[in-house]
Formats: structure tokens, sequence, C-alpha cells
């Protein structure tokens, strides 16, 4: 099982597998740019599962005409998950403590938008892990963390415009797990309206109780629900369009074939730790990264529109068979997927860029790496995507975020949020 050190009683990167280091490795953030420049200073840390290497910074893929500089906006303790409400200027930044906080004008906000320490679990991958606003509601804060007993906890909390409301909190799901890590947690609306939620496999190395596999449990998913609550007293709905939701009429011609047993919260399967989903703004494709366990990482896109996609883990972990597994019937394999070489070891989600400020780089889907740090882009070229470095690095890559121009940011676990600006 692969570990990631990043400092005292963190999470590996939230993706990878626990571990909990001593004193501080690393004394501040390193945002550094430039296809070879090494780690900061005193090094990084050896990478378990490499063999004791130390994890190099060397370049891992051709540079793109197009490169980016990171200009400095915020300092938190743990940035694991930025986002940007409907007609507001701010930014809002989710620490993995269990605290929210407000960007307004290049300044955090002191007091906390919304703090529920008390009620998470921040140690290893567990925490508060993902945000999003309803965009047509905006009152309406939904939260993704890690509750006192250990289960994924989806909430609703009032919002005044300034601060949320911590002593109304609605619970619309608790899903228990049996390890800490694989928690995701990059909660997102689609562009119907519904939230999507992508969960883990549950841990242990392996999927050892095949949940990504098995459409009846709901880890190793992308659910997909209706946020309001039902009119029978239920905290959600059911979306009816949900792949596994049996079909009348002329919808059941075209519809998927329900599987005996299927939640119909899932929307997508097969997925091991679905680190920073996103939904492209322009065209509603969402994007699906996932942690391999070994040797591979991959990316996935649905179109708008598509549901149902199998990823193929436990048995397929990127493009190639996991174990000597056989690929499933229906699975689709990833848009692309890298090896774990020169230093690389877990996918970082991101964005497809629709800002105006980087020149030529409109629709490219940026990502990253976490142990490299390395920031990347696919680029369309027809039918295919063409992986590209955007030229440069962030020092314990965790996260993007998007704000309401389209423009985007990375956070390190660290402290340190980027903003990714033409260089």
């Amino acid at each position: 099982m692969r570990h990631f050190p990043v400092r005292a009683s963190l999470i590996c990167a939230p993706v990878l597998c626990s571990i909990v280091l001593g004193p501080a490795l690393l004394a501040s953030p390193q945002l550094q740019a430039g296809p070879t420049t090494t780690a900061s200073a005193g090094g990084r840390p050896p990478v378990p599962g490499s063999n004791g290497k130390v994890a190099t910074t060397g370049t891992t893929l051709p540079l793109s005409a197009t490169r980016v500089k990171l200009t400095p906006v915020a300092s938190m303790n743990q940035p694991i998950a930025l986002s940007a409400r409907p007609n507001d200027d701010a930014l809002f930044l989710a620490d993995k403590s269990g605290q929210i906080r407000a960007l307004r004008a290049g300044i955090i906000d002191p007091t906390p938008v919304l703090d529920i320490v008390k009620k998470v679990t921040s140690e290893n991958e567990r925490g508060l892990l993902g945000l999003a606003f309803k965009p047509d509601d905006p009152t309406r804060l939904f939260v993704d963390y890690t509750d006192l007993k250990g289960n994924v906890t989806i909430s609703e909390f009032p919002f005044d415009g300034t601060r949320a409301d911590p002593t109304k909190e609605r619970v619309l799901l608790s899903i228990p797990k049996t390890f800490n890590e694989h928690n995701a947690g990059s909660i997102v609306f689609d562009k119907a309206g519904k939230l999507l939620i992508p969960i883990g496999d549950g841990g242990g190395s392996g999927d050892p109780s095949n949940n990504a596999q098995r459409t009846s449990v709901l880890l190793g998913k992308v659910l997909r629900i209706d946020v309001d609550p039902t009119a029978d007293g239920k905290p959600y709905g059911i979306p009816t369009d949900n792949p596994f939701v049996p079909k009348t009429g002329a919808a059941a011609i075209s519809a998927k074939k329900v599987i005996s047993g299927a939640r119909g919260e899932v929307w997508a399967y097969g997925l091991r730790n679905p680190w920073r989903i996103s939904v492209d703004r322009n065209t509603g494709d969402v994007w699906v990264p996932d942690v391999g366990q070994n040797t591979y990482e991959e990316i996935n896109m649905v179109p708008a529109g598509k549901m149902g996609m199998n990823f193929g883990w436990k048995l397929r972990e990127g493009k190639q068979a996991y174990l000597k597994g056989s690929k499933p019937i229906g699975a689709v394999d990833p848009l692309y997927d890298y090896p774990h070489k020169d230093g690389r070891c877990a996918v970082a989600g991101g964005f497809a860029y629709r800002g105006t400020k980087i020149a030529g780089i409109q629709g490219w889907y940026i990502f990253g790496d976490v142990c490299t740090g390395q920031i990347n882009a696919l680029r369309p070229d027809g039918a295919a995507w063409t992986p590209l470095s955007l030229g440069a690095r962030v020092s314990y890559l965790t996260a993007f975020g998007e704000d309401n121009a389209g423009e985007l940011y990375a956070l390190s676990l660290e402290g340190s949020v980027v903003r990714l600006d033409p260089a």
C-alpha cells in the first residue's frame, strides 16, 4: 500500500494511503516553476512504495508552448478545496481541519464562514474535503466531510451571504467506511443542478470487498442526487434519469439495463479514489480522475448526458489489467493514463480551462500530480488528447479550484493557494 508523507498528522495527500509523521518535514510552501526544478530545500522525503528512492522532479511531459506562472493569493493551514459562489466575488476555501474561510479582496476573513471542527475527523485522509453552493440558490451550502465515526457525510448548511449556520445542519447522506483512506470528496453540481458525489472504494489495498464493481453499494462510485427533500420526508431525491433507476414507456427502450439490487444514486462506478472531479462549465462534460493502486494513474471524461459508465477498478488500473483481472463487459478505458515514473505517484484532478487570462489553452484540461507537483494539461487534438507540461510546480499539490470567471487556482497541503497566470 502506497503512502505519501506530508507533515504531522496530515494525509498523504488525501488521495493516497495514510501515514502519520512527527515534526513538519518541510518548513514552508515551495512554489516552483520550470520543467526541471527540484524539490524544496532539505529534499523531498522518500515515497514509500518507491523502494526508498526520493521522488524526483525531472521533466515528465514535453513542455507546452504556453507556460503558466503561479501567483500567491492566500495562505491557510491545510487548504484542500476551493469553490466560488454564484454572483459573489469571494473565493471559499475549505481547510481539512473542518473550517471554510472566505477570500475577499485578497484577504482571508479571520472569522470562518463555517466551523465544524468538532464534528470532523481530520487525521490521515479524512477531514472536510469538499464544498459546493447550489447554483440556483447560493444560500444553500453543501459540504463533504468525515464525521467522528469515520462516515462520509454530505450535509447542507444555510448561508446568509457571509456566514453559514453550523447549528442548522441537515444531513443528506452518511456512508460508513471500514478504512480511513479513499474518501474522494469533491462534490460538484452538474449542468442539470444535481449534486455529484465522488466516493472511493472504502480503502484497503486492492478493494478487498470489491465495492467498486458492486452497484448495490455506494463505495467506489460517483453518486448523483437531487438535494431537495422528498415529499415523503427523505433527505434527498434520486433523479429519474439516473442510469440504474428503472424506466418505463419509451424511456425504457434506450435505458441501460438495470442491474438487480443496484442503488439508484449510482451515476458511475468502478473507481478506486476519484480525486477532484469537475464539470466543464461550457459543455457539461464531467472529468473523473482516479488514483491508481501501484502502477498507473488515470483521467476519465464523461460526455454531457452520458451515465452509467464502468471504469473498471478493481479489475483494471488505467488501461492495464490489475492482478491479471479481465476487463468487465462494457467497461471503458480512461481518456489518459500515466505510469508511476519520474517520481509521479497520484493524480490531482483539475478543470477544463474556460478563463480568458491564459491565451491558447481554452478547453484544455488542467491537472497535476501530487508527488511531483507538476502542473500539466491535456490538449484536445481532434479525437485525441495530448499531454503537456505547463512548466510550473506546486509542492505537495493536492487540488485545483475555479473562480466565477473560469480562472484556475492550485492548492498545496503545505498551506499555499496560488492562481495560474500567463507566464
